[in-house]
């Protein structure tokens, strides 16, 4: 995101504006950016383990495609784009440009302010996006300051994470690691409306944070010499080969009446957007997307 064009960074922070308002409004009244954070909280309330579980990167993956797919309903050119989470946002350096500016993702300490002032969070406390970047460049630590989330990994150790285990194992020890640089960036480093689950997907860096989660997985899938990565029956390995497990279940709340859910957008099906039911095995979530490598 820091090293695209200025031009590009305007027109994906012009398509968020649009999406909270004007004739972007689901038929229950709420605008299709507010919606966003109504899924989140949906699938917590349809039982989705979207943090913590296996299904997590499928999930996200799917609700990164489902906002771009918006984007372009604006835009049908425009492309989300990601954080690199090694880089502080604030700092123009080498080449990146400053994320955290009033002119494309507002403020990394109080209220978001410009260009977003009127993005409402639904917080006790606060009724306002906000942000409390912690100092410097995110903390890259070793492997087990990581799994407890608080610290990152590098890009490479991430996608190299579990190599040396047999290939049922590799899906979850990647996992693992990519999750628990996560948890550190919402929680530990970003802070403020995105460090708790139940209410971060009101601040549009999330999207720039979980673009970058699903590169990394992305690039895991397409490491040489691991084909079968691409194989949605074989990706998400021994969690893949047990029914119970979450990459097994109905990704919710996108299936609509699927397990007793309904969609959070519409009380009746939409017939512009129908319900679709699909596991995370499912190709169109499976196989990863093309993202910048």
């Amino acid at each position: 995101m820091a090293t695209v064009t200025k031009e590009e960074r305007e027109r994906l922070r012009d398509a968020f504006l649009q999406l909270d308002g004007g004739k972007y409004v689901y038929p229950d009244g709420v605008t299709y950016w507010d919606k966003q954070e109504e899924v989140h909280k949906g699938a917590h309330v349809a039982g989705q383990d979207v943090h913590g579980g296996r299904a997590f990167l499928p999930w996200h993956r799917e609700l990164c495609y489902r906002l771009e797919h918006l984007l372009r309903e604006i835009d049908a050119d425009l492309s989300l784009h990601y954080w690199d989470w090694t880089t502080d946002p604030r700092l123009a350096i080498g080449g990146r440009a400053a994320l955290f500016t009033p002119d494309f993702m507002g403020n990394a300490a109080g209220d978001i302010g410009l260009p977003f002032p009127d993005f409402e969070t639904t917080e006790p406390d606060h009724t306002k996006v906000w942000r409390d970047v912690a100092a410097g460049a995110p903390v890259v630590a070793d492997l087990i300051t990581v799994l407890f989330g608080f610290a990152i990994a590098l890009d490479e150790t991430i996608i190299t994470s579990g190599d040396n285990l047999p290939e049922e194992l590799q899906y979850t020890a990647m996992d693992q690691v990519l999750q628990g640089s996560h948890n550190y960036i919402h929680s530990g480093y970003i802070r403020g409306t995105i460090a708790n689950p139940h209410f971060s997907f009101h601040d549009p860096f999330v999207f720039l944070l979980h673009s970058n989660v699903d590169r990394l997985w992305a690039r895991w899938q397409n490491a040489p010499g691991h084909a079968w990565r691409l194989e949605p029956a074989q990706v998400y390995g021994r969690p893949g080969t047990n029914p119970a497990s979450s990459v097994n279940a109905v990704l919710q709340p996108w299936g609509g009446g699927v397990d007793g859910t309904v969609r959070p957008w519409s009380v009746d099906e939409d017939p512009e957007d129908p319900a679709i039911a699909k596991t995370s095995k499912d190709p169109t979530i499976a196989n990863p997307p093309q993202n910048d490598r």
